[in-house]
């Protein structure tokens, strides 16, 4: 009797429990006119007045996220003013030159990102970026001379050695140590940081924020790692929140949406990815200054439908929250938390949709909402 009495007490109070989280997680329209009213009034409520809403992807391979973020975009632009965005992509040649073609392809030339672009242009929206990975053709033809210039007006000549190196660098990337003896690497880091000590360099914020962005690709090109990359993040995470805390402190009136990779821009910093999320860094440096939505598409080519209905029955997964496997929901996982303390360091298994670095883990603690894609799709190119 005692037994049943408590069975039943369990009971009623996990479905006590079940009754309030569900009133925080709200059906979203179809992918083309994703928001609702209601989910625009939470966005408005939530955003207030800060001055980053991050916006962030399971993979960048998944077109329907892109899709999604879009349709939150064109909310954060029209209605709020954010007039600024800024790409996990290659924060020199975005300083200078603001074109989608400075981004990676997935975004700049995947079907999905189409109206995206075309809408930013219409509306006067500035494309930036914080990625201290210098990737494009932009950096390759640009940063030398563009230093060059620079140490001229101070009677330097730029080290014609140090500029066939970096090239290798922006060239190779992550080939670079294939490439560089430890001696060049070494050259470059010791140039660089003489450079630094340069006074035209250090009164120019611009470009000592540049040099520091530079010295760290140099060593994120040319560190030894092992395939999990756990020292090559924790150098790019942490530049990359130092880069964008550069972008919003040195533009104070601008307002920014920022978009990237869930796993980047994690707020949490537990063990699971202890140093290893700009996320948490930036806010370090901007407390109370930023907003996370995280976006997963629950149905994509890596996981079969059998499993996902499967996982859905399964109280520990993130997908028994939801109403149904049909439609887009957003979750309002700070609301959450914050009216169900119990459920802060509640351990969900996600099956990889949002693909933060471990399935397990306290998923709601990392975002301040999820947007969760129903029917998925991978990133199309134009012809």
């Amino acid at each position: 009797m005692k037994k049943a009495f408590l069975l039943s007490t369990l009971f009623f109070s996990i479905q006590i429990i079940f009754s309030q989280i569900n009133k925080d997680i709200h059906e979203l329209n179809s992918i083309d006119k994703l928001l609702t009213e209601q989910v625009k009034e939470i966005i408005d409520t939530n955003i207030g007045k800060k001055k980053t809403v991050f916006l962030g992807e399971a993979v960048h391979h998944s077109g329907s996220d892109f899709l999604g973020k879009t349709e939150f975009i064109k909310y954060l632009v029209t209605k709020h003013g954010y007039k600024d965005i800024a790409f996990e992509s290659d924060f020199f040649a975005l300083l200078f030159d603001h074109d989608k073609h400075n981004l990676y392809t997935m975004w700049s030339k995947s079907k999905q990102c189409k109206e995206l672009f075309e809408f930013l242009k219409e509306n006067s929206v500035t494309i930036w970026g914080f990625d201290n990975k210098i990737h494009s053709r932009y950096s390759y033809q640009n940063f030398t001379k563009k230093l060059s210039e620079i140490l001229k007006k101070d009677g330097i000549e730029l080290n014609t050695e140090f500029t066939r190196l970096i090239k290798l660098i922006i060239k190779n990337q992550h080939n670079s140590r294939k490439e560089l003896s430890q001696k060049e690497v070494d050259y470059l880091k010791n140039y660089i940081q003489k450079l630094q000590t340069n006074e035209k360099i250090k009164t120019n914020k611009v470009w000592n924020q540049i040099l520091n962005s530079i010295e760290s690709a140099i060593k994120l090109y040319t560190v030894k790692d092992n395939y999990s990359d756990k020292h090559r993040i924790k150098i790019r995470d942490k530049q990359m929140a130092k880069n964008l805390d550069f972008l919003v402190k040195t533009n104070p009136s601008k307002k920014f949406i920022v978009w990237l990779a869930n796993g980047h821009m994690s707020k949490s910093n537990n063990g699971l990815m202890k140093g290893q999320t700009m996320g948490y860094q930036f806010r370090k440096l901007n407390p109370n200054s930023s907003y996370h939505i995280a976006f997963g598409s629950i149905r994509l080519p890596e996981r079969k439908e059998k499993n996902i209905i499967k996982a859905r029955k399964k109280s520990k997964n993130i997908l028994s929250l939801l109403p149904s496997l049909e439609s887009n929901y957003f979750l309002d996982s700070k609301k959450i938390i914050s009216n169900n303390i119990e459920l802060k360091n509640k351990i969900f298994n996600d099956m990889y949709i949002f693909n933060l670095p471990n399935n397990k883990t306290k998923l709601l603690n990392h975002f301040d909402a999820l947007v969760f894609i129903a029917f998925g799709e991978e990133v199309k190119y134009e012809k």
